[in-house]
């Protein structure tokens, strides 16, 4: 499997520091490119557009970088994305340049699909771990990794990392013991089950010891 890489059109950026602020006025980002087979560059690009692309590649999709007046297209992964604390607008990005032949480790997220059993029971379908980190060259790195959850048919079974399927040249990096999603039982289910029905409540003790002291006046 092969992942559809998005483009990003960039510029080169003079504006440098503090001065950025200038740039984002102009509706443009500052972002900085580093990374394996090249130098690190200021770059600028158009704040819609790269909404647009971040949208889509968010942290585990590589996006080719293409400077604009130059031959320079470099394979990238977003590595950080610094936003402002009201607006949440984006103020400046860091990508991190990869060579397309060689593996890289990248954290991707899992999505749960299919339907429960145990869930129609009355369990909740509880999700312990959301992303992997997996080993595999940019191009085989997957969106995300489906799991069906449709195996969990009882409140006993569980899927664990070791239980995911991914795709030819992907490698899973994190520790295969570790549960993804299970399904809980309901409150008080399980006490149910096992105690069973309750015992019938003992007789009260004063009813005894009036028995005895009508017995005593009798003698």
């Amino acid at each position: 499997m092969t992942t559809q890489v998005a483009t990003l059109s960039v510029q080169q950026r003079t504006v440098l520091g503090k001065k950025v602020s200038v740039l984002r006025r102009q509706g443009l980002t500052p972002v900085h490119l580093y990374g394996a087979g090249g130098e690190p560059a200021a770059l600028q690009v158009d704040s819609l557009a790269l909404r647009r692309v971040l949208s889509h590649v968010g942290h585990n999709r590589p996006v080719e970088v293409v400077t604009e007046g130059t031959n320079d297209r470099s394979l990238a992964f977003v590595r950080e994305i610094q936003f402002h604390p009201l607006t949440l607008d984006v103020l400046h990005v860091d990508l991190f340049r990869v060579d397309a032949g060689i593996t890289t480790t990248v954290e991707v997220p899992i999505e749960l699909v299919g339907d429960s059993n145990a869930v129609h029971l009355g369990g909740s379908l509880i999700q312990n771990i959301h992303t992997v980190n997996v080993e595999a060259r940019p191009l085989d790195v997957p969106g995300s990794i489906e799991v069906d959850v449709s195996v969990l048919n009882d409140f006993e079974k569980s899927i664990r990392v070791a239980d995911l399927v991914v795709p030819e040249g992907v490698t899973v990096l994190t520790d295969g013991e570790q549960m993804v999603a299970h399904v809980a039982a309901p409150v008080g289910a399980e006490a149910i089950e096992t105690d069973g029905a309750p015992e019938a409540p003992p007789e009260p003790a004063r009813v005894e010891e009036e028995a005895d002291a009508e017995g005593n006046e009798d003698s």
